[in-house]
């Protein structure tokens, strides 16, 4: 039995589920909001919140916590395809990208997806103007740099899909949904989302939708 405790549009949670769509593991999934976490998960560790795995199996009871801990258990404990690279300087590499998104992004998500969500969450208030501005600047700049790996390698990391790949989906399908990630602007980054966003793995996080907030156009459009 696998239990993920996320929240549908958090990124980190998304990179987790698509992580467990690649090993093709089942898994049963509990809400745990940001701003409303879930009372499990602070009882599965100190200082616990999500995406948190708990899972029995053979090997026992395995509490993970957070997407280093959780995607780092899975390639290990799991056989079937690998999501880092056999080669140790490929695996290197991967893991440098892979951090480089998460820590890369945390801006985008701060202040531009958390402006978003919080204006469905809380509809008494206006936007903030200046979150958004910063929040896109941001994401321009993520973007280029990610079209550029893609444009050289073919993946973000190398010639094969990565864990880096499915943290940087992870994060543009979030953004996406709200219709921010200007596409025209990274032509072969595009077409890389368009490959990752064709992986089974992905029909998930696609159906995906917020109350009373409609996803840009071409969200859950693999051919956009």
């Amino acid at each position: 039995m696998t239990r993920l405790y996320h929240w549908s549009f958090d990124p980190a949670g998304r990179l987790v589920r698509l992580c467990l769509g690649e090993k093709g593991i089942a898994f049963e999934s509990v809400d745990s909001a940001p701003w409303s976490p879930h009372p499990d998960v602070s009882r599965l560790a100190p200082g616990a919140v999500a995406p948190a795995l708990v899972q029995e199996g053979p090997a026992g009871h395995i509490i993970a916590i957070g997407t280093r801990a959780i995607c780092e258990y899975l390639e290990e404990a799991t056989d079937g395809d690998h999501l880092l690279p056999l080669h140790p300087g490929d695996r290197a590499e991967a893991r440098r990208l892979w951090a480089w998104v998460e820590a890369g992004f945390e801006q985008v998500t701060d202040n531009l997806l958390t402006e978003r969500v919080m204006q469905w969450v809380r509809r008494d208030r206006e936007p903030n103007s200046e979150k958004l501005r910063r929040g896109a600047h941001a994401l321009r700049g993520r973007l280029t740099f990610l079209n550029a790996m893609v444009e050289r390698n073919g993946f973000a990391a190398g010639r094969q899909l990565s864990l880096a790949d499915l943290a940087a989906a992870a994060h543009l399908s979030a953004v996406d949904y709200f219709g921010d990630v200007e596409w025209r602007a990274v032509p072969d980054l595009k077409e890389w989302y368009a490959r990752i966003k064709s992986r089974p793995s992905f029909r998930p996080l696609l159906a995906d939708r917020l109350e009373a907030v409609r996803p840009s156009p071409h969200y859950a459009n693999l051919d956009f």
